[in-house]
């Protein structure tokens, strides 16, 4: 197709999802979902994917080595396998398809000569791949613009135990552009991210499970929009290093990250919790002004480091007038620094893919001593001002793998991954933080992309945290004692519906709900259970589109 063609394809896409686009901000506003989810549907219709992008125009075929063979989306000379375009190959795929992530794309693995690829078709009920919108995207590709987002809707159940019973509706969009700046500009090894997100409902679940940590992977910092994301990322020396700067976050796949938390519904997406309750990086909804550096040695090792500003504005609705000040470095309370090194495979180079990771944090921000006032008098009995503090420090270990397949050759199979966080300086809330769960892609032979998955997750509390909470119930006239722990579990099935399209049913049991949120916490809370829906629409695969490759690991 001539290029004015296209242009005239792209432009009659747009009006038509244009005008379903209005209809479906004021049905979405209508459910208390504001913002992206409406807003951006005309935009999602440029990308492409990735056997359709080449570094030649998009309408001519790669030239193939001499003596390669061509085998599904790579080449093979003498055994070992090259992606057509390094640069837009699927994103380090560990589990085929997961959801939702701003790491790329996983997609189905084609064979290859040294790991495992997908041997099985999922049978969808729908498809929304449609030829006019995939042609705009290889279009937009070739100038090096690719578009990348998702959509997730959760209904929520609160059945028991906690405060009280009731129900709860949280919709999470977010939507973004990925620039190659070596086809826009000549920059090479140069890429922009450039994402926003919108958060709307009821995500915190304390009123109802009395449990301030088990919040749904749908909660940001506030309702609203919030830049998720705006940097350069830059290659360097044959990509051993890798260099991000900008307004950027330490979650969502950077440090203690994994592509199987946010599979799951409630507390573990995008990392285990103890990570945020011990320090003051941004919500994962959010960004603040931030550089990390990525080494690796090796193509499965690595060694990253980064520094994050920590800035509370960011907890306050619309961020007091954003871009205003926030933007400056005026507002800053000091920095959030993480380092961690670690070993990564997956599909494409093993068969049982695996991960290992080893990390530090260090905050330098200020905080409230968890027990006393400045007159070192207990803060929840005597009032008063906290004890302000500052320097907070933890380690971390983390690991999954899968461990079991049916197929030696096929990507289905059960993944055992956890991990574990020590408050090793300073006063965190949490002074140990545990991770433990089962993962199953594929569980039956006839569903290759269904998914089932069972994690548990455990605190233990800080003394003065305890001391605190247990003055708070003795001022009320109660004996009860607050307890040093809590734990929470979450089951959940995943069905893929059509590409990119997911409804998961999940469960979940807390023991010993935090109550930390509470102004006077109550006797007597010792367990909660709540159950939902999580429906997921991912851009890229749901459309047939490629998000633009990017290394983090």
């Amino acid at each position: 197709m001539r290029i004015q063609e296209q242009i005239r394809t792209i432009s009659v896409i747009n009006s038509i999802i244009g005008q379903k686009a209005s209809s479906l901000f004021h049905a979405t506003k209508r459910m208390g979902c504001y913002g992206v989810a409406g807003a951006l549907w005309p935009g999602m219709v440029f990308a492409a994917t990735p056997e359709q992008v080449a570094e030649k125009p998009a309408h001519e075929a790669p030239v193939l080595p001499k003596g390669a063979e061509k085998v599904g989306n790579f080449y093979f000379v003498n055994g070992n396998r090259h992606y057509y375009d390094a640069a837009h190959a699927p994103t380090q795929p560990t589990v085929p398809r997961f959801v939702p992530s701003t790491n790329g794309v996983g997609g189905a693995v084609a064979p290859n000569g040294k790991g495992a690829h997908s041997t099985a078709t999922q049978p969808y009920l729908f498809s929304l791949h449609y030829k006019p919108i995939e042609d705009a995207g290889k279009f937009l590709a070739s100038q090096g613009v690719y578009f990348t987002g998702f959509n997730v809707g959760q209904y929520n159940g609160y059945a028991g135990g906690g405060y009280k019973k009731g129900s709860a509706y949280t919709n999470w969009a977010l939507f973004g552009v990925n620039l190659d700046m070596n086809r826009i500009a000549g920059v090479k090894g140069a890429q922009m991210h450039i994402i926003l997100n919108d958060v709307a409902g009821q995500g915190r679940s304390w009123d109802y499970s009395a449990s301030d940590w088990s919040w749904l992977s749908t909660w940001g910092s506030h309702d609203g929009v919030m830049v998720r994301e705006m940097t350069w990322d830059q290659e360097l020396f044959n990509k051993h290093l890798y260099i991000l700067a900008g307004r950027a976050n330490p979650k969502g796949g950077e440090f203690e990250g994994s592509e199987l938390y946010c599979m799951f519904a409630t507390f573990l997406c995008s990392s285990p919790t103890t990570l945020t309750i011990d320090g003051s990086s941004p919500s994962f909804t959010s960004a603040t002004w931030a550089a990390r550096i990525l080494v690796k040695p090796t193509a499965s090792t690595y060694i990253k480091g980064g520094v994050y500003e920590v800035e509370p504005w960011l907890k306050q609705s619309n961020h007091n007038g954003w871009p205003g000040e926030d933007w400056g470095f005026g507002k800053s309370t000091g920095a959030f620094i993480p380092v961690e090194a670690g070993y990564h495979t997956d599909f494409t180079t093993d068969k049982y893919p695996r991960s290992y990771a080893l990390g530090f944090t260090y905050d330098t921000s200020p905080y409230d001593d968890p027990l006393y006032n400045t007159q070192h008098q207990i803060y929840a009995t005597a009032g008063g001002t906290p004890l302000e503090k500052r320097g907070r420090s933890t380690i971390y270990l983390q690991a999954q793998q899968m461990i079991w397949k049916p197929d030696a050759n096929g990507t289905r199979g059960l993944i055992a991954f956890g991990a574990a966080n020590f408050l090793t300086s300073g006063d965190g809330t949490a002074k140990d933080g545990f991770v433990g769960g089962l993962f199953d892609w594929g569980p039956f032979s006839s569903r290759p992309s269904d998914y089932a998955g069972v994690v548990v997750q455990s605190f233990l509390w800080n003394h003065k945290v305890t001391r605190s909470m247990n003055a708070s119930l003795q001022s009320q006239g109660y004996n009860s004692k607050w307890p040093d722990s809590e734990t929470m579990l979450e089951a959940l099935y995943g069905f893929n519906l059509a590409p990119g399209v997911s409804l998961s049913p999940y469960f979940e049991y807390i023991w010993n709900p935090d109550q930390l949120a509470a102004a006077a916490p109550r006797p007597h809370i010792t367990h909660a259970i709540q159950a939902g829906l999580t429906f997921t629409f991912e851009l890229n695969p749901g459309l047939n589109i490629a998000d633009l490759h990017r290394i983090r690991k």
